[in-house]
């Protein structure tokens, strides 16, 4: 699919990214979703018997990797303010970030999937998407009735100009279902976002039948228009691909894309285990004189009719010829449990966790100082990834100030400072960290409304108030 929109990106605007770099996403994404075929199955051939296709036994490691980051970078606790209360009640709604501008819907459950996503493809773009827009004589944008943001992956974005590794003209394929031809077939929908200089981008809109060829927009569309700002806002992991056209067209790389070989062993490891278990049942052999017939000629075993008298016939020696054999597998238990083990260690290792994230001890008691320092190589790794998603979340903060200001005509002035903070209790034990203040406020170090202010979510003129009828 990506092929021909390319060629038309090319044939239209001079420009479109090398086909190749878009090749890994199919191999990021089918390890993400469990299941690379041409590692996780193979046929099995038996003398006498069909082929037989078996799957590998599999844990599914890179898409926890990715549910792992997303929680570390996206949580309940993440939080972006402005300095303006109510610049920060439009855009962000209620203390429960319900309601406002940016995050109607259920804005957290789809950043954190999509946050997900990007970790596991490389790249993501947020777009805005307007309804009921009104355009003056020269085609600029000058009011909307409403706003909402399409979360794109990797293979739907087109970077088309780079300015400093930043991408500031770019094509995005629309979200599968979103737009109709005349007679109710689906369109594939492409919007193209050209930066023509500092106080405006053009946004051209094109539409492609079910065979990828252009064809006529829908009614509803408007082919192209003007805005003073970039609709769009791109995505990646901070580290930098080994593929330098990857790099030079702003795209990004999975957080697995140098641990393949350590997601094989994580599934080697666990395939070797199951299958063990799978094959560790006893194993019984009869000598065929005790088998037995029922009156329909099936062939029944002693212990299928709970019989204890048998006849042998011939000249076999009973005490010298072996009637029962039992065979019991071993399981190998813990030597399969130090060899996931390591290779879950190794993994961790490889994706920035640290080498001990992943652990199924259960005799292994963790105290406040070790828990904390086993995650710095985690935390280091974090901020690092911090400065690409603050710089994200500030986009769209400004991308819904434009909205609400400008074209809603919203008396809100421009957003001054974006403070995002991130909630870095995976690195910090929260009981020994409170201890701790607590032990400076006692000291005179930390005065007491600051502490009210951290730990009970007080305002400032509040938490000052308390404190000082607390004193009294």
């Amino acid at each position: 699919m990506i092929d021909p929109i390319l060629e038309f990106l090319e044939e239209t605007y001079g420009w479109a990214p090398p086909s190749h770099i878009y090749r890994p996403i199919n191999k990021a994404r089918a390890w993400w979703a469990g299941m690379w075929e041409p590692f996780h199955a193979a046929t099995e051939h038996h003398a006498g018997l069909a082929p037989r296709r078996r799957e590998m036994y599999k844990m599914g490691m890179a898409k926890k990797v990715c549910e792992d980051w997303a929680t570390v970078l996206c949580n309940d606790k993440t939080t972006v303010t402005t300095g303006d209360a109510e610049l920060d009640r439009v855009l962000f709604g209620d203390r429960s970030f319900l309601g406002g501008v940016l995050t109607q819907g259920n804005f957290r459950g789809r950043l954190h999937a999509f946050v997900e996503e990007v970790f596991a493809l490389g790249t993501g773009a947020a777009v805005m998407q307007l309804s009921g827009a009104q355009y003056d004589a020269d085609g600029m944008l000058v009011s909307a009735e409403k706003m909402a943001l399409d979360f794109l992956p990797a293979d739907q974005i087109f970077p088309l100009y780079v300015e400093n590794g930043e991408v500031v003209s770019c094509a995005f394929l629309g979200q599968n279902g979103t737009a109709f031809d005349e007679n109710g077939e689906p369109l594939t929908m492409l919007s193209v976002h050209r930066k023509l200089d500092e106080g405006r981008w053009c946004v051209t809109n094109h539409a492609f039948d079910e065979n990828l060829l252009p064809t006529s927009l829908p009614s509803d569309v408007t082919e192209e228009f003007f805005v003073p700002r970039p609709l769009f806002a791109i995505l990646t992991p901070n580290s930098s691909p080994t593929d330098p056209l990857t790099a030079s067209c702003g795209m990004g790389a999975s957080v697995f894309a140098c641990a393949y070989d350590n997601l094989k062993g994580v599934d080697l490891a666990y395939n070797n285990f199951c299958r063990d278990l799978y094959l560790g049942g006893k194993k019984v052999f009869m000598n065929q004189s005790l088998i037995g017939e029922d009156r329909f000629g099936n062939r029944v075993a002693p212990d299928d009719v709970a019989q204890q008298l048998f006849m042998t016939v011939g000249d076999g020696d009973l005490s010298s010829d072996t009637m029962i054999v039992e065979h019991n597998p071993a399981l190998r238990a813990e030597e399969n449990c130090v060899a996931l083990q390591a290779q879950l260690d190794y993994l961790s290792f490889k994706v920035g966790f640290g080498t001990r994230h992943y652990r199924f001890s259960g005799d292994r008691v963790v105290t406040a100082t070790q828990y904390a320092g086993e995650r710095q190589e985690m935390f280091r790794n974090a901020s690092r990834h911090y400065l690409h998603m603050e710089q994200f979340l500030r986009a769209l903060v400004l991308m819904a100030w434009y909205f609400a200001a400008e074209l809603q005509g919203m008396p809100l002035a421009a957003p001054v400072s974006i403070a995002v903070d991130f909630d870095d209790s995976f690195f910090i034990d929260p009981a020994a960290e409170r201890e701790r203040d607590l032990s400076e406020v006692r000291a005179g170090i930390m005065a007491p409304w600051e502490y009210r202010v951290k730990y009970y979510g007080d305002s400032e003129e509040h938490a000052r108030e308390t404190a000082g009828m607390l004193a009294t």
